[in-house]
């Protein structure tokens, strides 16, 4: 059940609604994604809600502003999960928890690395992992799970770098391998998900069952987390909206 108050909360939920951190996709629609995912959902747990209003033509403010509230809700000592929006937003989540934790390990569970080089000012939805280097996080911090897609910049950018990185059809193995232990931090992009099991978002490059993110889940047990670019507007008979929420229902139980 949701509760008012987060020092009686057992986890946070902050909706981050975005999609300003889109810019090499005209297949957006992140922005209602926290709301529609959180529509009807009822928790076992008391969980707390919040929300940070993005302004939509400035996407450093949207950043700050997240940073922000991601820093005021850390000082709970509850397990806090983003619900996005566009993969950008995860950035200024994790700057803040690093800053806080700098032993933060981070689980990026993606179809992409989104290590691709900055453009101007804009730390877009594919630059996150990149941008994060230069915050606190070494390549010894990152876990890449899920991958399908590798751009050719980021191909040249891997070749002075020793980055963990694991194939879709590689995660069994990974999960057998790597001992996900604390604090770490796992991010879930949607586009992990195979087209099938999840139409409703920008890129649909997916390899993974749900099944496999659900283990993922159980086996990285994380301290914090976040789920991003679901985009309903781009959604089938809803199927990328309810195995959202079973996601979230598996991050709550094991964060």
């Amino acid at each position: 059940m949701k509760t008012n108050k987060p020092d009686d909360a057992e986890a946070l939920i902050q909706k981050l609604p975005s999609d300003i951190g889109i810019h090499r996709n005209p297949r957006k629609g992140t922005l209602d994604a926290p709301e529609k995912i959180l529509e009807g959902l009822e928790f076992d747990e008391d969980i707390f809600v919040s929300e940070v209003f993005p302004d939509e033509f400035d996407l450093e403010e949207t950043q700050r502003r997240i940073e922000e509230n991601t820093g005021e809700l850390i000082e709970y000592g509850r397990p806090l999960i983003s619900l996005g929006g566009d993969h950008s937003v995860s950035f200024p989540v994790l700057k803040a928890l690093k800053k806080e934790f700098p032993d933060l390990k981070l689980v990026w569970l993606d179809a992409h690395l989104d290590l691709k080089e900055r453009v101007g000012d804009h730390v877009s939805h594919d630059v996150v992992v990149r941008e994060l280097l230069n915050h606190g996080f070494s390549e010894e911090d990152i876990v890449f799970l899920g991958i399908t897609e590798i751009d050719h910049d980021e191909e040249m950018f891997l070749e002075t770098r020793d980055f963990t990185i694991y194939r879709a059809g590689e995660v069994p193995q990974a999960l057998e391998k790597e001992q996900f232990k604390g604090p770490v931090y796992l991010s879930v992009d949607i586009d992990v998900i195979r087209e099938s099991e999840a139409p409703g978002t920008g890129y649909r490059d997916g390899r993974l069952g749900l099944d496999q993110v659900l283990e993922v889940i159980e086996s990285v047990n994380p301290d914090h987390a976040d789920l991003v670019e679901v985009a309903p507007s781009l959604d089938r008979k809803n199927t990328t909206v309810e195995n959202s929420q079973k996601i979230l229902k598996q991050l709550i139980e094991h964060v």
